[in-house]
């Protein structure tokens, strides 16, 4: 089965999934350019190419729920730094304030969400190394 946005409708779906509406309420052309971009991160950070005949609970690896999860994150990621734009800087904070948000708002667009690493990493010990 392929990774698309209508795997994305169909994991997201009310019968199974809480988070339905907030789904369903983001326009459907940003959902679609959110699982393409999760798709390709999440494939970035793999070894090996994205698996799409895991689809089912007991399957692992899930690819295709950690990249539906990524584009949920992203999707909320986006919003939350569209709020942050929208608001005026204020002179009080000081620029190396405004540089740290900006940072931050910044590797919202580039981690894997935690969610996402869950169906990704059998282990919650995974060590990791400075490249």
């Amino acid at each position: 089965m392929a990774i698309d946005i209508t795997g994305a409708n169909a994991y997201f779906g009310a019968t199974i999934e809480t988070r339905s509406e907030s789904w369903t309420r983001i326009p459907l052309a940003q959902r679609i350019a959110a699982v393409a971009q999760a798709k390709d991160l999440i494939q970035r950070r793999l070894a090996d190419p994205i698996v799409t005949d895991t689809t089912v609970v007991r399957d692992f690896p899930r690819h295709d729920a950690a990249v539906y999860e990524q584009a949920y994150w992203l999707l909320k990621a986006n919003a939350v730094i569209s709020a942050v734009n929208a608001v005026p800087f204020d002179p009080k904070q000081g620029i190396a304030s405004l540089v740290a948000n900006e940072r931050a708002m910044q590797s919202l667009n580039t981690m894997i969400t935690p969610v996402a690493w869950d169906f990704l990493v059998v282990d919650r010990n995974v060590r990791l190394s400075r490249g």
